[in-house]
This record gives C-alpha cells, structure tokens and sequence, in this order.
C-alpha cells in the first residue's frame, strides 16, 4: 500500500493522475493612488496617535520629543495643503466660495445691499398674490411689539396682513382681527406671535418664523421662501 508509481510522492498516491492541483491563493489587487494614499495618511496618524499615547501615560522627555517629531509632521503636511488649496482657488474663480458669499466688511457690504434691493422689489412684487398671516394673543406682549412692524408692512409695500387672534382680543393696530377657525390647529401652532406667509390662489403656506422679527428679516425671508433654491444663498 506504500508503493506508487516511480514519478510520484507517496503521500500523494491516492490523487488521480489528472487532478488539478489546489488553486493557489489569488494575487493581491492593487491599490489606486486614491487607496495608497488613505493608507498613507491612516498610517500617519495612527502613528502619531501611539506617541501621543505613549507620551500621556509615560510622558518622559523622550517620549514627548517623539509625539511632537510626529505631530509637526502632519502639521507640516496640512501647512502645504492648505498653501496649494488657496493657490488653486486664486486660479479658479468658479471654485471660489468667497465670490458667492464673501467674508470681508467691503464686499459684505454691497452684497447686502444688492439683496436687500431685490428683497424689497421682491416683497412689493408679490403684494397682489400673496399674504402674511399673523397669529397672536391679545395678551402678548411680543405680539404687542410685533404688531407695528407688520402694519407698517403693509403699508409701504401693499401686502394684505390677516389678522388672526387666538383668544379672540384685538392689538392697537389691528383691533378687529379674524378669530381662529382651526388654521392654527392645522398649522401646528404653539408658540405666538407666529407669521406664516400665504398665497391667496394655490393656498401654499410659508412659515416665515415666531417670535418678534424686525421688518429687515421679515423681508429678507420672503426673499428666500418664494425666490431661491435651498442653498442657492449659502
């Protein structure tokens, strides 16, 4: 039973002759520059995170000199990144963040100024198909101080404010206002005073927001409600 043919291994006799060997085991793929780098970088900080470690638990002068080795090296290499990074946005002006929302006073300055323009002729364009809604209490003294910014609103854009009370009592400024008929139920409403922009033909309502609001933000949110994109502004 020990004996197998001259050409082959005794512990291989009960293999027939035609079998195929094991596959091997298959080769490693290879890494993309994308792959190699994340490991690079993983590595980096790893080894860094085992010295500062090290460093805490055991922090002898060796072992700090050793964390803070690693530590500006990773501090040097996000030093030339962020050198490259601004060098490419200067020579691509489509990439520039700032272009669309700037950061210095000057540019602030006119961007602000453009936008409330177009806020304001915004407001006064949509006079004729949209409403504001005010919900409030007669004994709030938020909706109190609300109340005028909302008149004048009105007023000097041509925008129809429809009262609404809650407890049915009236403001100073608008003493007959329209008792609450379950829209505030609908709308969720818990807090007063609230402002919710209406359109008076597709009946789509906007909250524009609670709480005492000055005539700017009022404005500049309607803007945003019925002319933008989500994120088109940021």
């Amino acid at each position: 039973m020990w004996i197998c043919d001259e050409d082959r291994f005794n512990w291989y006799c009960d293999i027939p002759p035609d079998a195929e060997p094991a596959d091997s085991a298959p080769e490693a793929k290879a890494l993309s520059e994308e792959e190699e780098a994340v490991a690079a970088l993983k590595a980096l900080r790893e080894d860094a995170e085992r010295k500062r470690a090290l460093a805490i638990i055991k922090p002898t002068p060796e072992n700090l000199k050793r964390y803070i080795v690693a530590q500006e090296a990773l501090m040097d290499r996000a030093s030339v990144f962020s050198d490259v990074w601004r060098r490419v946005i200067w020579a691509n002006p489509e990439l520039n963040y700032q272009l669309r929302n700037p950061s210095n006073n000057a540019a602030i300055q006119v961007r602000d100024t453009q936008r409330a323009r177009k806020a304001s002729e915004t407001l006064a364009g949509l006079a004729g198909e949209w409403g504001i809604f005010f919900f409030f209490r007669s004994d709030c003294p938020y909706c109190h101080r609300l109340a005028p910014t909302l008149k004048w609103l009105s007023e000097q854009y041509g925008i129809a404010v429809f009262p609404i009370s809650l407890d049915g009592g009236g403001l100073p400024e608008f003493p007959q206002p329209s008792r609450d008929n379950g829209m505030a139920a609908a709308l969720g409403v818990s807090v007063v005073p609230l402002v919710v922009l209406g359109n008076v033909k597709d009946r789509r309502l906007l909250p524009i927001g609670s709480g005492v609001l000055s005539a700017q933000e009022i404005v500049e949110r309607i803007y945003i409600l019925t002319q933008t994109r989500p994120g088109e502004l940021y």
